[in-house]
């Protein structure tokens, strides 16, 4: 017989979490499950901690790449080897409570639903924040409430805001595999890979439940990718944006939201010029913004937007990318937004 559920891990440079990761799904009250580790290529010795402990547990698989190949790419060989009814995901720097899966799969069957998501915690070492949902528990998504409500809240806050929208972030949901069907992540896309796979199998399901409770913890360390400068943007973040706007070119709303989706991600192109580990001199920085935000494309997210009507930091942020003022918004993102 199969196993009732699947958890798939990419493994990369999580060394010093790992431990803590393995322990906490081997430690899942739900023991009909199976752990696809796949290490990606890894340069530390992330590999041989997964052989130490793969003999002692029959659940855990290894999947070993010999070269990094990418996030996407891992899960994808972690889908393509799971056997489970249901498919979830976790981080290998990241980790889980017991009664994750146990919850989250009771919860999905109960309502019948492809899709059962919970809240996460955000652990900044003794910081933790539990991240609000917005859905009561047990709140059950028809097809046509995936896609009217669902999914736009995915997208982007109803205006322009520097809080996030609903996380499409892969870990907090249970997919069950009718659902994925043939989606994968597309290993073209290293940022924003999440929300795109997320959608696409929520398009396909028939129904989703909330469960109001936050189970998985989501580690930021200094590692963590999403506050250091990639190569990868924009380029990942307008691929990712184009196919979206593939997929719901049917929904008015949903479309609305992109466009305040593409100017969140339009001010992120322009801070990743000035995050840590970027390669640019600060006035290299400048250039590279004055041409990205001159691109008439851009320019176009921001000629309708009232910078006057969003609070102080975010009306800043709009107003200077809508006059196109490139030193001004890299020295604020290399002086002082992200400095405090």
């Amino acid at each position: 017989m199969n196993p009732k559920v699947s958890v798939i891990v990419p493994v990369y440079g999580a060394e010093a979490f790992l431990p803590t990761c393995i322990s906490s799904l081997r430690a899942q009250t739900l023991r009909d499950n199976e752990l696809n580790f796949v290490c990606d290529g890894s340069p530390d010795h992330s590999l041989a901690n997964l052989r130490r402990v793969e003999p002692l547990d029959s659940r855990i698989r290894v999947i070993a790449f010999e070269e990094n190949q990418g996030v996407s790419a891992a899960r994808n060989a972690g889908l393509d080897a799971a056997r489970g009814d249901y498919i979830g995901f976790c981080d290998g720097d990241d980790w889980a409570e017991p009664q994750m899966y146990e919850t989250l799969l009771r919860a999905a069957e109960e309502a019948g639903a492809d899709v059962a998501f919970c809240r996460v915690f955000k652990d900044r070492g003794e910081a933790r924040e539990d991240v609000p949902l917005g859905f009561d528990d047990g709140t059950v998504f028809s097809r046509e409430e995936i896609g009217r409500t669902l999914i736009p809240a995915m997208l982007s806050r109803p205006t322009d805001s520097d809080e996030l929208p609903l996380s499409g972030y892969t870990p907090r949901n249970l997919f069950r595999r009718e659902a994925i069907g043939s989606h994968r992540f597309r290993p073209d896309i290293r940022y924003a890979e999440d929300l795109l796979f997320i959608v696409a199998c929520m398009k396909d399901a028939r129904r989703a439940v909330a469960v109001d409770r936050a189970y998985y913890h989501y580690r930021f360390h200094s590692g963590s990718v999403t506050k250091h400068f990639s190569f990868h943007v924009p380029e990942s973040y307008e691929k990712s944006n184009d196919a979206l706007e593939a997929l719901l070119a049917d929904s008015p709303e949903c479309m609305r939201r992109m466009k305040i989706r593409r100017r969140k991600m339009a001010v992120g192109t322009v801070r990743n010029f000035c995050y840590p580990g970027t390669p640019y001199a600060f006035w290299e920085r400048v250039r590279r913004a004055k041409a990205y935000m001159n691109r008439p494309d851009i320019a176009a997210l921001f000629d309708d937007v009232k910078p006057s009507d969003f609070p102080a930091q975010l009306g800043v942020k709009l107003f200077l990318m809508q006059r196109r003022m490139a030193f001004a918004m890299c020295f604020l993102f290399t002086y002082v937004f992200d400095r405090v």
